[in-house]
């Protein structure tokens, strides 16, 4: 059994102790560079929240956090969530200012999605500031929609695209009891746009494969623990996870033992393609003599499978010593490890969300008899493969698409792709894909492009086109 498995099995242990002042000391490495624009819209957003109750979230985000890394957590959704659900704007907040003013307690995998957004509010802050209605939709970020922050942050991207063009951007109130609306009215060169931003969240389906990949070896990583057995478990699912046996994997792992576990075991049949063998801890515990390592990080990934691969799915379960900062390891004599992946079409497909449910919806609370545009954004973290999948089904779902009368004349598709790769803080590729429905003018944005600055050369084709 892994260490963090030990210490959240203890119904005794309430937690990693923490002090309340633990933000009041210096925790920037020297020489470590501040960020001008992230700063920017760190405090932006934060004027919008009352000192005391930052201090009481941000407290609250950095206790689940290192809970969750330690092993600590009393999380039982089987999510293995580092942040709390109900609260997802204050880890969205906590990770900003950790970039600035903590980086030794930040998430990098989490950390690479949220910052780049931050970055850009920041960037073009003077710009929103002049919005009309702005300071309203924000609050209800902060408040009431604390759950939910994607949304409102989409709509400030667009917004700052639409102002970089010149144009009076307004945020329209929101009319609880009456029939949706639209999001903003965009006054540019004559025309008066009526705007609809959807942002997609995690889909359930792969929300689902991760849940059940870790029923599928965390079982079978405790019996390996028992046995003393370091193991690298490597599987391509060739069927969606659902339909895997139960104790598939832990068949794979016995297969394995039966060979004397001295050699890798290999396997092709028509649920997966994987290999079983001895994990190799020497590349890590090399830099644990020098380094510690992130506990949730692309780095400690790559030094315990071999490689980088970006949108990776690893469970790691380590039987390690923490650093003095609980986020770190500084020492590792045990782990079983899981690199999986689901590449049955029929899971491509599914993981490959159309927008045209999203389009229609936004198409619907457009007003009638104005040119409107439907803006549709989402996280591409699924893999490649199932972002060249979902282009296929945009491309042919725009060009089909109806608007029932409504004048929408443009519908924008923005790909937000993070990443962490482990020898840089964070890396950041966005792909747009522009469709006129019923164009009566030309398209507002020239490349409808949300996060990356402006002065950055571009090129055609998408993030996955590499």
């Amino acid at each position: 059994m892994s260490e963090t498995e030990k210490q959240a099995e203890d119904p005794a242990n309430e937690g990693t102790w923490i002090s309340p002042d633990i933000f009041e000391a210096d925790l920037k490495p020297r020489g470590w560079k501040d960020d001008p624009e992230l700063r920017a819209g760190v405090d932006w957003l934060l004027s919008f929240v009352p000192a005391d109750e930052w201090k009481r979230r941000r407290f609250a985000a950095l206790r689940h956090f290192v809970d969750a890394v330690s092993g600590n957590s009393a999380d039982s959704s089987g999510k293995g969530r580092f942040f709390n659900d109900r609260d997802r704007f204050a880890w969205y907040l906590f990770l900003g200012q950790a970039v600035l003013d903590h980086p030794i307690i930040y998430d990098y995998m989490y950390g690479s999605r949220v910052v780049p957004v931050l970055t850009a509010i920041g960037r073009n802050l003077e710009l929103l500031k002049g919005v009309t209605g702005i300071d309203a939709r924000v609050r209800r970020m902060v408040g009431p929609e604390k759950s939910q922050p994607n949304a409102c942050l989409f709509e400030l991207l667009v917004a700052a695209a639409y102002c970089r063009q010149r144009a009076q951007v307004t945020f329209l109130e929101e009319r609880p009891g009456v029939a949706k609306t639209h999001d903003m009215d965009v006054a540019l060169n004559g025309t008066n746009w009526a705007v609809e931003c959807k942002r997609l969240e995690g889909g359930e389906y792969s929300e689902a494969e991760r849940v059940r990949a870790r029923e599928l070896w965390l079982p079978v990583a405790h019996e390996l623990h028992e046995r003393g057995l370091n193991v690298l478990c490597t599987v391509e699912f060739l069927v969606e996870l659902s339909a895997v046996p139960r104790e598939y994997v832990a068949q794979k792992t016995v297969e394995w033992m039966r060979t004397g576990g001295l050699f890798a075991y290999s396997w092709s049949d028509s649920i997966s393609v994987g290999r079983v063998e001895r994990l190799n801890l020497k590349p890590l515990q090399k830099v644990l003599r020098t380094d510690d390592v992130a506990m949730n990080s692309s780095r400690m990934h790559e030094l315990l499978t071999g490689r980088y691969k970006r949108n990776a799915h690893i469970i790691t379960t380590l039987h390690v010593q923490h650093a003095d900062n609980p986020v770190y390891v500084k020492e590792c004599d045990a782990g079983c490890v899981f690199d999986w992946d689901s590449k049955s079409e029929a899971a491509i497909d599914k993981r490959a969300r159309d927008v045209f449910k999203r389009v229609a919806e936004g198409c619907r609370q457009l007003p009638d008899g104005r040119p409107g545009i439907v803006h549709i954004g989402f996280e591409a973290v699924d893999g490649d493969d199932v972002e060249r999948k979902r282009y296929d089904k945009v491309l042919q779902s725009l060009k089909d698409f109806d608007p029932e009368g409504k004048s929408l004349e443009y519908v924008y598709v923005t790909w937000l792709a993070p990443e962490s790769p482990p020898d840089t803080l964070l890396a950041f590729d966005e792909t747009c894909h522009h469709q006129a429905i019923r164009p009566q003018r030309i398209r507002p944005l020239p490349n409808g492009f949300l996060v990356l600055p402006s002065d950055l050369s571009t090129r055609p084709g998408g993030h996955w086109q590499l």
